[in-house]
């Protein structure tokens, strides 16, 4: 019945040539996706273009389709679209996310998928099953299966996640079985990759991580971990290496990790006890602060900036011209620098455009 409808409206001749017949022809291609027609919808989309500015539902409509298709580089064309008029949609965040990393474009992949990760409070599955794919394209397995076991608690009935778990673990032991020399507890193996991860996530930079895992060595040379949870141990590291300067209380590493606040502290006092942070090699404590500082204060500043623009959106239809909308903007958050300015000016001029364009 809906499709009849949609081709009956998509023959109209007063519907052809306008917007109301590129969102019949995305919702029909949607359905046909949901049927199985894959050849026809990637028939009917090869020739498609947008008559006039497209809305909000037909970018997302569109971007979803080309995901289906495999069209990834159309997919990231309408999401850097929708996005720019509705950057706090995260669910959008994290499936551009997923086509960068489709695109082979692992750094941004990564930057946009971290900064969901902290928005939504690491606390969405599909966020983080993206990580780990990201990270088990890097060889870092560990890393991956931590993530997705992370995931897997959030979301226990989801086959995606258990079938990604079964084949991160089967290709991490059997990678460990062919390099190993030695009877190499898993335990001990895990740890490192998981505070590493962890620490990333957490705003660090990679001289903490190397930190953490030159303790955990040395840590391990004096003594084999006990218990059978990695997670524990590496939330121990984390607040180990992280407890000078800003960092998380161990209530609230317990809570990321998933365990319980007091095996947090057994686990410190254990680490602790056997090796100490003057055992490491010297670290300049106050250069690795401010980096791991300034990443923080990155990632604030960007989200500073969404905020402000998705409050823009709205205002754009009374304002008279670009300069209008970038004072606007200014107002609430003065550019840090020329070239931050000038990326704003270009950004908001664009907006301002689009918006007027229609008129």
């Amino acid at each position: 019945m809906a499709r009849e409808g949609l081709e009956r409206l998509i023959a109209e001749p007063a519907v052809r040539g306008t917007a109301d017949e590129d969102l019949a022809l995305l919702t029909l291609s949607q359905l046909d996706l949901e049927e199985g027609r894959g050849r026809e919808v990637a028939e009917r989309m090869s020739g498609f273009s947008w008559h006039g500015v497209p809305g909000p539902a037909a970018l997302l409509l569109a971007a979803d389709i080309y995901m289906r298709l495999d069209w990834f580089e159309q997919a990231l064309q309408a999401f850097d679209e929708y996005l720019s008029g509705c950057p706090e949609d995260l669910d959008a965040r994290r499936k551009q996310g997923l086509v960068l990393l489709m695109l082979n474009r692992d750094e941004e992949a990564e930057r946009t998928l971290i900064s969901t990760a902290r928005r939504e409070q690491h606390r969405i599955p599909a966020t983080l099953s993206y990580l780990a794919l990201l990270e088990a394209k890097r060889g870092r397995l560990d890393e991956s299966l931590h993530l997705l076991l992370q995931a897997h608690d959030l979301a226990p009935f989801d086959e995606r996640i258990e079938h990604s778990l079964l084949r991160i673990e089967a290709l991490r032991v059997r990678l460990k079985r062919a390099v190993s020399s030695g009877d190499t507890a898993p335990l001990a193996d895990l740890v490192p990759g998981m505070a590493s991860g962890m620490l990333h996530l957490h705003g660090y930079g990679k001289e903490r991580a190397d930190r953490a895992a030159a303790l955990w060595r040395e840590f391990c040379s004096r003594k084999a971990p006990g218990g059978r949870k990695p997670a524990i141990w590496a939330a121990s590291l984390e607040y180990l290496v992280t407890r000078v300067g800003p960092h998380l209380t161990q209530d609230q590493l317990a809570s990321e990790y998933g365990v319980s606040a007091s095996q947090l502290r057994e686990h410190l006092q254990e680490l602790e006890s056997t090796v100490g942070s003057s055992d490491l090699p010297p670290e300049d404590l106050l250069a690795s602060t401010a980096y791991d500082g300034e990443e923080l204060r990155k990632t604030m500043r960007s989200e500073e900036i969404a905020e402000v623009l998705s409050l823009l959106s709205a205002e754009l239809g009374s304002m008279d011209s670009p300069g209008d909308a970038a004072a606007w903007v200014f107002e609430r958050v003065p550019p840090a620098s020329e070239a931050e300015r000038r990326e704003l000016e270009e950004f908001t001029g664009w907006l301002w455009t689009v918006r007027h364009r229609g008129r």
